[in-house]
């Protein structure tokens, strides 16, 4: 298994955790996720995020849920696991919801983070992930900061697009995309007044957001069985038809004449 040194420390994670902003954006996209998560069912439901008490979770009408820890959140959360980008412990197939909240923002290789929790998946499993929105006034701001050393700033955000792309490169089919975060990191007056302007924006296409929640669902490409022939018919204009099984034997056909 190859180690990953992440570029983001857990002592950096953990001052972006006690900021206001961001325990509004947990707040906020703790709601989004619950109404999401309170609809699947399953056996096994794996959390990976940044969400230190992920809360939602109980609203989940599934067995079994656990949560596996990268390695900027050491020290940071309780998790059952700790995994690296590119390798999970885990068998293929052996979990029915995936739930990635901003993981793909923080690692160093997106895209083998998104392969294994596909490998993970069952067949018409789902993920939901949020992410950043780089093409938001979000976006443009962290722009701005491109040489700071904080976060959300060091982050580096997959467009939305591109996510769709590698998702259903990965066989998986988009079900839902739901732009939210429209006013944060801003404030308008108080928290209160900021999580309600939020609220009311969440979903909305005419203003670019600054986050995403996205939910895809595992397809499996069915597959037409081959019948064998039961007859076989000559091209002789006069030939009858005989069953296939006695044409591979004796190799010829029966003819009227």
């Amino acid at each position: 298994m190859s180690v990953t040194v992440s570029r983001i420390k857990p002592e950096e994670f953990q001052r972006w955790l006690q900021q206001p902003a961001t325990q509004r954006l947990l707040a906020l996209q703790a709601g989004w996720l619950r109404d999401r998560v309170a609809g699947l069912h399953g056996c096994h439901l794996l959390y990976c995020g940044i969400d230190p008490q992920p809360r939602f979770l109980q609203r989940a009408r599934i067995r079994h849920s656990f949560r596996l820890g990268l390695p900027w959140s050491a020290g940071c959360a309780e998790v059952d696991a700790r995994i690296q980008d590119d390798a999970w412990p885990l068998p293929d197939e052996s979990v029915d919801v995936v739930i990635l909240q901003h993981s793909l923002d923080l690692s160093r290789r997106p895209h083998q983070l998104i392969r294994e929790a596909v490998r993970c998946l069952v067949p018409e499993g789902y993920l939901l992930i949020t992410g950043f929105n780089p093409y938001s006034p979000w976006g443009a701001w962290r722009w701005l900061r491109n040489f700071s050393t904080r976060l959300p700033w060091v982050s580096r955000p997959v467009a939305p697009a591109r996510l769709q792309d590698w998702l259903t490169l990965l066989d998986l089919r988009l079900e839902e995309q739901f732009p939210c975060a429209h006013w944060w990191p801003l404030s308008a007056g108080s928290e209160q007044l900021s999580r309600r302007v939020d609220r009311v924006l969440a979903g909305s296409q005419l203003l670019p957001a600054a986050c995403y929640l996205m939910v895809a669902r595992k397809t499996v490409a069915g597959v037409t069985p081959i019948r064998p022939r039961r007859w076989y018919f000559s091209e002789h204009p006069f030939a009858m038809p005989v069953p296939a099984a006695s044409r591979s034997a004796t190799g010829t056909t029966r003819d009227i004449t």
